[in-house]
């Protein structure tokens, strides 16, 4: 019996439904415009999330922008069944003035720390990763 949850659960984590960001979930989430143009946003954001996770095999950096709607997001996964743990969204105000989501998943670290990590990240333009190490 006690195998057979176990395999339940792990059947379950391999297939996204169990923790991470989901849709429609209450992630601890926090919402700003910065006066940046959304490509600094996006390379400021991909690169705290790649400086701040470099060496640590758990998780995976996914970055996309898309220049034609002047929008893009930065999602950090693990790679065991690809949960989503943490996502910077950005979308372009004007050209000089972008709106940032970030978004985490809750459990530490992935919590409102890393959500002031990120957003001071933007701010300050330079990495925060104290609440990762």
């Amino acid at each position: 019996m006690k195998a057979q949850l176990i395999s339940i659960g792990a059947a379950a984590l391999l297939a996204g439904c169990i923790g991470g960001i989901q849709p429609g979930d209450e992630s601890p989430t926090v919402s700003y415009t910065v006066p940046r143009s959304y490509q600094t946003v996006y390379l400021r954001a991909q690169n705290q999330a790649d400086e701040c996770l470099r060496g640590n095999k758990h998780y995976d950096v996914y970055a996309q922008v898309d220049p034609a709607m002047q929008t893009g997001s930065v999602a950090v996964r693990s790679p065991l069944g690809g949960l989503e743990v943490a996502r910077t969204d950005i979308k372009a105000i004007d050209s000089k003035h972008t709106q940032v989501t970030h978004t985490v998943w809750g459990p530490s670290p992935w919590d409102r720390g890393a959500l002031s990590a990120m957003r001071q990240s933007i701010m300050m333009d330079t990495s925060v990763c104290v609440v990762y190490r």
